[in-house]
């Protein structure tokens, strides 16, 4: 796994820097695909465009930390808690999403599983 350590990383960081980028360009089209709501109001529309901020920005760290060992280990830290903290929030809360949202949810925590695997081995 070390060999590909850093192909694994920029992949993810960049997949994941895509869909936060997908929720600030798009969140109502999010909203709807995501979980099903049709007319969100526009504050929901706010958060979810700050959610896709920070979840962008997770992602180009992840892909930058592939290149420097020095921030790799804090920001996969970070990824790591924001990828279960949403598996978490999906899976355990009120919210009802979508099979979409639910796949990219369990892949976020199957993302998770590896970065811990990366940090310790």
């Amino acid at each position: 796994m070390a060999s590909s350590l850093g192909l694994i990383l920029v992949a993810s960081g960049v997949i994941t820097a895509g869909a936060g980028l997908a929720a600030l360009l798009s969140p109502r089209l999010l909203l709807r695909i995501g979980f099903g709501v049709e007319s969100p109001h526009n504050a929901v529309v706010f958060f979810v465009r700050h959610w896709g901020v920070l979840i962008a920005v997770v992602g180009a760290l992840t892909a930058y930390g592939a290149g420097d060992a020095a921030v790799r280990t804090p920001v996969l830290l970070a990824a790591v808690v924001e990828k279960i903290a949403l598996g978490l929030l999906l899976f355990t809360g009120s919210v009802k999403p979508t099979s979409i949202i639910k796949a990219a949810a369990l892949g976020d925590c199957l993302l998770a599983i590896l970065y811990v695997g990366c940090l310790v081995g």
